[in-house]
Formats: structure tokens, sequence, C-alpha cells
């Protein structure tokens, strides 16, 4: 089973926690450890301060003037430990024997620790050591009597165990600080991703991709040009099509995101955003190429944010057009003999029904020798003689029927027949056959004694057709186009398509006022 992706909105908040997350771990951690390390430095200085203030006291440095613990001297040294929390504090003489301590059986006693020796010889300093109450941080002041002579020393000193803690709830304010921060973060990157949500029109990243790909597939499909402008006149769509329509008018480069006027001037696409109307079915030339093009605004909440151009060359729409009359022309003829045919059956239904056997008789005879003549008239022993088909050969006879009576000569030579051909392949040569003769009669038009002579016959299992006329001729350049007064025309795209399509060769060769031979070969079996 497919696993579902993850939705927009859980990407975005999952991204934003992440960042935020990483971003305010290393800021908490850096910043609790900073807190703490502030924290023991400042509760350093606090014992530091009060054991100064100590040493230049009057009651203490009279108490070791008179060699004597007082009670004044305990009472004022309580009372600031308590008050600050102290773990102790110390009055000591020059042979380190205390004169306070908060367990009064300690008092007279030696100090505990070693590191008292210094502060004897005049140094102020923070040490760090075990006592009899314990780990603490101490901090040492030297006692100078009246005529400055070093008589003793006060020690503070503060818990190790106080310090931990005190560096554990800076670093657990630190994190909270975090945590609160952490959840702003998800808050805001909740409402970061609806609002994105709501500028895709509530689509998911994996639903904008597929749009995407189904569009270029679109574009691709379509077999008309299509070239899309934003509202400043920049490319933003353009199909296969339209590319090879752009490269087979000498524009070689990549165009989207370049101005259409820079590309296509003569299109003047930018003035249908202008006019906010389109225009349908206008010719347009480039280079030496025409194009049909219809161009329509793009609307967006009633704002015209782009136009869309489809074309497609001229010239294919015309092989079009001659492609449908010739078949249009073929489907009139056998509806008419399909109706003429529906009347003789009611003429011979009516002569059976009043019994007129001998009329009827007459009526059969007289229509078989009007078939024979019609049979021989449509189709000619020499046509007879080309195609094996019978509806290849009727399309033949009715052509050069037509061609003749516009006083076009058409004679025939042969070989060995055509055999009997696939649908596909009678549909294919008909196109052929019907274009490259009305190209030929087009050509041969407003000449004398024009003519066009047909060969049609198969060589080693394909099948030749050749077709030569005697008419105007034409260039290279007039064999790609059509020319642009009226139907007529040279283009031979349309059988180059049908040729190239059951693997054939063409090939042609005209020269100006003398006219053009054209020879195609179609392999029997494709």
């Amino acid at each position: 089973m497919k696993k579902e992706p993850l939705t927009l909105r859980t990407q975005t908040m999952l991204l934003s926690a992440s960042i935020v997350l990483v971003a305010l771990l290393l800021f908490g951690l850096f910043s609790a450890f900073q807190q703490a390390s502030l924290t023991r430095e400042q509760l350093a200085d606090k014992v530091r301060i009060s054991a100064s203030h100590l040493q230049d006291h009057p009651v203490v440095v009279s108490a070791l003037e008179a060699d004597e613990t007082t009670d004044e001297l305990i009472r004022l040294t309580e009372a600031i430990r308590e008050e600050n929390e102290f773990l102790y504090i110390v009055v000591m003489d020059t042979d380190q024997k205390r004169y306070t301590h908060p367990v009064e059986d300690r008092i007279g006693e030696p100090f505990v620790g070693g590191d008292a020796d210094l502060v004897f010889e005049g140094e102020s300093y923070i040490s760090e050591a075990v006592g009899f109450l314990g780990p603490s941080v101490r901090a040492f002041e030297p006692v100078y009597s009246q005529t400055d002579v070093l008589i003793g020393a006060v020690s503070v000193g503060i818990s190790t165990d106080a310090i931990n803690e005190a560096e554990a709830q800076a670093i657990l304010t630190s994190l909270a600080g975090a945590s609160g921060s952490l959840l702003i973060g998800m808050i805001g990157a909740y409402f970061l991703s609806n609002r994105i949500k709501k500028q895709l029109h509530g689509l998911e990243p994996q639903q904008i991709a597929r749009l995407v790909n189904e569009r270029e597939a679109i574009l691709e499909a379509a077999g008309e040009g299509v070239i899309a402008i934003n509202e400043e006149g920049k490319i933003i769509a353009i199909n296969g099509a339209a590319t090879t329509f752009l490269k087979a008018t000498n524009h070689e480069n990549s165009v989207e995101g370049k101005k259409i006027n820079e590309v296509w001037p003569e299109l003047k696409l930018e003035d249908v955003m202008e006019q906010r109307e389109g225009s349908y079915d206008v010719v347009y030339q480039r280079s030496d190429l025409e194009a049909v093009v219809t161009k329509v605004p793009i609307f967006y909440q009633d704002l015209c944010i782009g136009a869309l151009a489809t074309f497609r060359e001229k010239n294919q729409l015309d092989d079009i057009m001659k492609r449908l009359s010739g078949v249009e022309t073929y489907a009139k003829s056998l509806r008419s003999e399909t109706h003429e045919f529906m009347n003789k059956l009611h003429i011979i239904s009516a002569m059976v029904e009043t019994e007129s056997y001998s009329e009827l008789q007459d009526y059969i005879e007289n229509l078989s020798l009007r078939y024979q003549q019609k049979k021989n008239s449509q189709l000619p022993e020499e046509v007879g003689k080309l195609v094996s088909d019978k509806s290849l050969a009727q399309f033949l006879a009715r052509k050069t029927s037509v061609l003749e009576e516009q006083g076009i000569n058409v004679l025939f030579q042969s070989g060995t027949p055509w055999p009997k051909l696939s649908s596909q392949l009678i549909d294919a040569w008909i196109t052929i056959i019907g274009n490259t003769m009305d190209n030929a009669a087009e050509a041969s038009l407003n000449h004398r004694e024009t003519y066009i002579i047909v060969t049609i016959k198969q060589v080693g299992g394909v099948l030749r057709y050749v077709i030569e006329d005697n008419g105007k001729g034409f260039t290279p350049t007039q064999e790609r186009q059509s020319t642009k007064n009226g139907d007529h025309g040279y283009g031979l795209e349309n059988v180059r398509k049908e040729v190239s399509r059951f693997r054939g060769t063409i090939d042609l060769l005209s020269r100006e006022g003398k006219g053009t031979i054209i020879t195609i070969h179609i392999p029997i079996g494709t």
C-alpha cells in the first residue's frame, strides 16, 4: 500500500519546528551554561565581598587583637551568614584557630581544608576545598591590626551543593524560556502554513506538481502551436508545435521568458490585453511562412493577466481543406449514385406490382445497356489495367473525367497492374493521387495544349506512381508553401506525410515554366 505523503501544513510545521528547535537548543544550551557560569561567579563574588567587608570590621579586629572570641563577634558573623545563606563564616588568628563557626563546638579548633596558608602571607583569594561542613567555595581575606600588623584572617564559604542548585535553576530557567519560544514558533508555523496553503488555493505540493505535469502534457499534445504571455508581455508557456514553427522561421534560441515583441513582433499579442478582446483565424506572416492565428485575452477575477495565441501553418490547413474537398466530392458522387439506384428500384417495384412485365424487361435491358456504356465511359480500358482495386480505379476514372472536362488531356502509361491493397493504403493513394493531380491541373491552368501523363505500375514488390505535367513548374521555395492567390498552391506536405507513413520515397523534378515530374514509390507490404 502506497504511503500517503505528508500534507503541506504538516511539512511546514515540522520544518519550522525543526529549525526553531535546533536554533533554540543550541542557543538554550549556550545560554544555560553561560548563565550557570555567571551564577557561580556571582556567588563567588558574593562570598569574597562579604569576607572583604568583615576584614575591616571593628568587632573582628578587636576580637583578634584581644585574642579571644566574643558574643558580639559570633552574633555578627551568624547574622551575615544566615542573611546570605552562606555555609560558614570563620574568623581565625594566625595560628588558624577558629574564633567563630556555625557549630559552637568547633570554635577554638584549627581551621580545616588545607587552603588557608596563603592568606597569612597577606593574599586575598578564592578556593574550593572540603571542610568540616563539606565541600564549599570559600573566600579568604587577611585581617590587620590598627598598626597594620597581620593578626588573623576571615574565611566565608558557600556550599558547592548550593552553587550546583543555583546553576541547575539557571539552566532550567533558560530551557523554560526556550520551550516557550518553541511553542510560539509552532503557533507561528501553523498560521504560516495556513497562509501558504490559502495562497496555493488549498493544493498540496504533489497536486501542484501533477497540475504542472498535466499542463505540460496537454500543451505538447495539442497539434496547434500555443504561446501564452503574462501581463508584462513575457512568454510563460510555449509548446513543441510553436517551438518547431519558430525554429522553421529562423528563431533557434529558447524563447520562454522573453518578450513576445522580440520573438514575433508581427503577432502583436500584447494588443489583445489592451483591447480586452480576441481575434479569430487571422493570417499572420512570419519569415516565409504564414500562420492562421487565434488570439484571446486571459482573465482572472475580471483582471486581464495575459494573452493566449493558438495557430497552425496556413499550408497545413490548405492541405486539409483540399483533402476534405476530395473526400466530399467522392461522398457526393456515392450519394448521387445511391439516390439514382433507389429511384430505379422504385420503378422496378412499381412495374412488378402492376404486372407490367413486358415494360419491365425493356426497362432492365435499357438499364443494362446504359450501365455498360457508363462503365466503358468512367472506367476506360487503360485505367482498368492500372489497378486491381475497383474503388481506386473508379476514383482515377472520375478524377480523369473532371480534368478532361477542364480541357486537360490525361494520358496513362501502364505496366504490371497494382494488386488488391489494404483500405489504409487505398486511402493514402487517394490522398496522394488526388493532391498531385490537382496540383498538376492547377499548374496547367491558362496553358495551351496542356497534358498530364500518369504512370502506374508495380516494380519488384513496389508500387510506382509517376505524374508529369507541362505546367508552369515551381521553385524549391514554392514547393514548401501555398501561393497567396485563392486556393491554388503547390503544397506537397500532405503527400510527403502519406509517403513517409508507409515508408515510401518521393522524388520531385521541376523547372519553372517547363513543368514538373513527381515520382513516388511505396512498398506493397506496408
